[in-house]
């Protein structure tokens, strides 16, 4: 079997669903589960994402072996946040409710911190749907409006819940990021 990082050195491109597959699903996997909190729904809706996509292969076989999947972790958190929704565990956010805020100097001060495992305590710790976006923005660097997408809401709302795990972050560090 060919692991996923194996698979990104071999080539930017893959030649076969096959290939793309066995390069990938593991990735794929391991960010369902931190989507989803629930390796039952993340094996569910990652075999989902990945019928999905080979129904599209056709169509998406000449893209870069990332780009195809970040598409594919696309649907992963689409579905997932499918699931929340008919399990009514989501609840809506009224974006009028939330202040605009300014983001001057927090890139910066996230470039700063070294800890993966101080920015994975805090997404775990945050309500689903902030879970998720935290995930998909921090750890597989997802623009806004993709994750908007994704997930179903405004490009606005998706910038209010960064910034939000954003000022999680600031005390952190600033304390030096030396929470265990």
């Amino acid at each position: 079997m060919v692991s996923e990082s194996d698979g990104e050195n071999r080539s930017d491109t893959t030649n076969t669903f096959a290939d793309f597959y066995t390069a990938t699903v593991e990735r794929s996997f391991a960010t369902a589960v931190r989507l989803a909190g629930d390796r039952e729904i993340a094996y569910d809706v990652v075999q989902d994402a990945y019928v999905a996509m080979l129904e599209r292969w056709e169509h998406r076989e000449s893209r870069a072996l990332d780009d195809n999947r970040r598409y594919v972790v696309a649907i992963v958190a689409h579905k997932v946040a499918d699931w929340y929704r008919r399990s009514k565990r989501f609840v809506r956010w009224d974006d009028n409710d939330d202040p605009p805020v300014d983001e001057a100097g927090y890139d910066r001060a996230l470039d700063e911190l070294s800890s993966f495992k101080v920015v994975h305590e805090v997404l775990e710790s945050q309500p689903v749907r902030r879970r998720m976006i935290g995930i998909l923005y921090f750890l597989e660097e997802f623009e806004y409006a993709e994750i908007g997408a994704a997930l179903g809401i405004t490009t606005s709302t998706v910038r209010t819940q960064v910034a939000r795990l954003r000022s999680g972050l600031m005390p952190l560090l600033k304390e030096g990021g030396d929470h265990r």
